[in-house]
């Protein structure tokens, strides 16, 4: 008993303690909004290169295509007027305010936005939303009013009790940066004094030993991925109404920008074989879904040509693949979808 008691003191002094000094760590009062507070003073001028040049297409996607795209060659080989507006971490949640804040905004609309997209990223609008870098590009981009964005990106995840104990208990809403500090304070001081390795030193050391070459190689793909690779995160039906994907085709209907939907290749799937059922139905329903608005699918997931060798991980190139697949991607774009 005499311990209990003692762990409810300690329990009660550091939940004190934690009342006290929260109000200090975070910048916001309780009760406040739920999702991200976006602010004007860093919105970037994105719109320019598509107000000076005029693009006839434009390439929206993330750093996959930084590194596996050259857009000069796309030029060169399909003979239209390209740009590529491609950003590290960006997801829907992204591609939705760049369509609609950006290109559907700028003085020159493009003919056609070749989105590209991997796995289920289309109907996961909570992909890459919250903690830098990705809040941070998204600000950059985000309007005064982002109902859409903060319901379909943020609240439509949380169940009605979290949201009310997020945004109105600091102690809950705050969980995360109570850990962040916790985890500093851990950390930071003990390497620092014994190794003289301060935060930087420490941050680029773990990311080393830590990096995806370093690990033991993986099992078999279809048992060590079978939770990931199933389950209602790839029912597409499902998930269709909750994502950026309606609203994407909707602004583009809009401003009469065509959108073409380009599906990357996984080097964990080199064939229809190695994907499980629930990836299969997902793209099976996918298809017939733009199939039915009329909106092209350039599908390269099992193309041989993109072997393994090309990829550094399980989506990004190594550079010798660049120009392999920007010409894949531009010769189908020609055939398929302009010369159609």
């Amino acid at each position: 008993m005499r311990h209990l008691i003692r762990y409810l003191l300690l329990t009660l002094v550091a939940f004190l303690g934690l009342i006290f000094i929260m109000p200090h760590w975070v910048t916001h009062t309780y009760p406040h909004d739920l999702g991200p507070q976006f602010s004007k003073a860093i919105r970037l001028d994105l719109q320019r290169p598509i107000n000076a040049q005029h693009p006839q297409d434009i390439l929206l996607g993330n750093s996959i295509i930084v590194n596996g795209i050259d857009d000069e060659l796309f030029q060169a080989i399909t003979e239209r007027k390209t740009l590529q507006m491609a950003f590290n971490g960006a997801a829907s949640a992204y591609y939705y305010l760049i369509l609609k804040n950006i290109i559907a905004t700028a003085d020159a609309m493009p003919e056609y936005v070749l989105l590209f997209f991997i796995d289920n990223w289309l109907t996961k609008p909570d992909l890459m939303v919250n903690g830098n870098p990705f809040l941070q590009i998204m600000d950059e981009v985000a309007g005064d009013h982002e109902t859409v964005l903060l319901r379909k990106a943020y609240l439509n995840q949380l169940n009605p009790l979290v949201v009310f104990l997020d945004s109105h208990f600091m102690l809950f809403g705050e969980r995360l940066t109570i850990r962040e500090k916790i985890d500093a304070r851990i950390k930071y001081p003990l390497s620092d004094w014994f190794m003289d390795c301060g935060k930087a030193c420490l941050d680029a050391n773990l990311d080393k030993a830590f990096f995806y070459d370093n690990m033991l190689p993986a099992p078999d793909t279809n048992k060590i991925f079978h939770d990931e690779w199933s389950g209602r995160e790839w029912d597409f039906n499902a998930r269709l109404t909750e994502s950026f994907l309606p609203d994407l085709l909707e602004i583009s209907r809009q401003k009469e920008i065509r959108l073409v939907f380009v599906r990357e290749k996984n080097s964990r799937f080199m064939d229809l074989q190695a994907e499980s059922p629930a990836m299969r139905h997902y793209f099976q329903d996918l298809a017939a879904y733009l199939h039915r608005e009329n909106i092209p699918l350039l599908d390269f997931s099992h193309d041989p040509t993109l072997s393994v060798e090309l990829f550094r991980d399980r989506m990004h190139f190594v550079p010798a693949a660049r120009p392999i697949f920007t010409r894949l991607v531009a010769e189908r774009f020609m055939s398929t979808v302009v010369d159609k």
